[in-house]
């Protein structure tokens, strides 16, 4: 069985430090130059040390005793050499010729010094964590001790203990970064098939990952079935919004024939506008429906024939609305769904008719934009209304009657539609009242 992520996370964390920790060691040795010291004291040092003490009045030793004194060098003397059994003599092993060389007959002896009982070092390091005891005799008869201690256990390479550790942690941080990016490639292959996932479309293939950890496989999982489901749910409710609005209409149509034999004409008309509202409803849910699942067409439009087939559809019906000329020659191409489009202008002009007594309807063509403008004669907008009143059932008169609005989805359903395009909506002030903005990304072919 694999290592999970979390465990594979606490080892990269665990070699971090351990690769911290060699850097800081290394630092130490580069700005103190230790790298080169060790227990044996150079010979030419101890010939150098054996001269001054020699050329020292008995008077003056001790002082110079005490300036030769350090952390890693102690230096003492003696009326005569005492050996003990319990060291180890090493002046005539090979690595010692240097200091018989130079000192001869005057080396006495180098010795290991004796552990205390209490302490129990590795075989690996007894030799080299042990202090080195010189025996030298001086002219005058005297014996010089001195014993060369490090302040850190070092190897036979002359590096600290824990050097090694610290390599061996830089390794583990390679192979866990290279661990991690292994992983994380599956990631952002995975990212980029869950954002192509189309919940009114085909199932997205999933990328196949023949060896990665249980918890990424896992996630692949998940998605493939939330992927499915998102689809079962996306076809069953809009084929139960269309099955619906598709009896509605019936339902509407059967109403509308037998309207036609009421006496009443008043009461013929209010009842035909209900039923229209009724449907005008219908079809708005179901739009908007489409447009939260990203189902909606794309088709490549022309923006001002779209306005001029709007405007015009409004002056035959006798409503106050005009269109601004737009510039000969002008290219006002969008990649949108034209259903949604004409309900989201329509809606627009609806409105400033109702409550602003006439529409104005202008379009300004920017380098990457389209601008459709919509202006009336009303009260306009309130920077608090502007925001307030693209929430659906939100009207801009307060009551709730028919007779003065509709049920407050014109704006919400407007919004949902232009920005499932990749649009925007504004709503403002301009210089005679209320203005409504749309602004669409603009198709310019390469």
């Amino acid at each position: 069985m694999g290592f999970g992520l979390a465990a594979r996370f606490i080892a990269i964390g665990a070699s971090v430090l351990l690769a911290l920790w060699v850097a800081m060691i290394a630092l130490f040795y580069w700005t103190n130059n230790l790298s080169n010291t060790s227990t044996r004291l150079p010979a030419e040092q101890l010939k150098a040390i054996v001269e001054l003490i020699d050329a020292t009045t008995p008077e003056q030793r001790p002082l110079v005793l005490e300036a030769l004194q350090s952390s890693m060098l102690a230096v003492s003397l003696m009326q005569s050499s005492t050996p003990s059994p319990v060291t180890v003599e090493m002046r005539d092993e090979a690595g010692f010729a240097a200091y018989r060389s130079l000192l001869g007959a005057r080396l006495l002896s180098i010795r290991l010094m004796e552990v205390p009982e209490r302490i129990t070092r590795p075989r690996l390091l007894q030799r080299t964590a042990r202090p080195l005891s010189f025996q030298v005799r001086l002219a005058d008869g005297q014996v010089l001790v001195a014993e060369a201690r490090t302040p850190f256990i070092v190897t036979f390479y002359g590096l600290p203990a824990g050097m090694g550790a610290g390599l061996v942690g830089t390794l583990f941080a390679a192979v866990a970064f290279f661990l991690l990016h292994r992983e994380i490639r599956p990631l952002t292959r995975l990212a980029a098939a869950v954002d192509a996932i189309d919940p009114s479309g085909e199932p997205v293939p999933l990328p196949a990952i023949r060896a990665t950890t249980p918890e990424i496989r896992a996630l692949m999982r998940a998605f493939d079935r939330l992927q499915s489901r998102l689809r079962i749910m996306t076809r069953t409710r809009m084929a139960l919004i269309g099955g619906i609005q598709h009896d509605v209409r019936s339902f509407a149509t059967r109403l509308r024939l037998r309207l036609e034999r009421l006496p009443d004409a008043a009461e013929r008309e209010r009842a035909t506008a209900d039923i229209t509202d009724m449907i005008n409803l219908l079809d708005n849910a179901l739009l908007t429906s489409r447009a939260g699942v990203g189902a909606l067409e794309e088709e490549m439009l022309d923006l001002t024939e779209v306005l001029g087939n709007e405007v015009a559809d409004f002056r035959r019906a006798g409503q106050p609305v005009v269109l601004e000329p737009v510039p000969d020659h002008t290219e006002a191409w969008v990649i949108g769904d034209r259903l949604a489009l004409r309900r989201v202008i329509a809606n627009i002009i609806d409105n400033a008719v109702k409550y602003g007594s006439k529409a104005r309807v202008s379009l300004k063509v920017d380098h990457h934009t389209l601008h459709v403008f919509i202006a009336d004669d009303g009260p306009g907008f309130s920077a608090q209304d502007a925001e307030l009143l693209l929430e659906p059932f939100v009207r801009a008169e307060p009551s709730r009657a028919r007779t003065t609005g509709g049920a407050g989805l014109g704006l919400a359903v407007v919004r949902t539609l232009i920005e499932a395009q990749g649009g925007t909506i504004q709503l403002g002030n301009g210089p005679q009242g209320g203005l409504v903005e749309l602004i669409l990304p603009r198709f310019r072919p390469t």
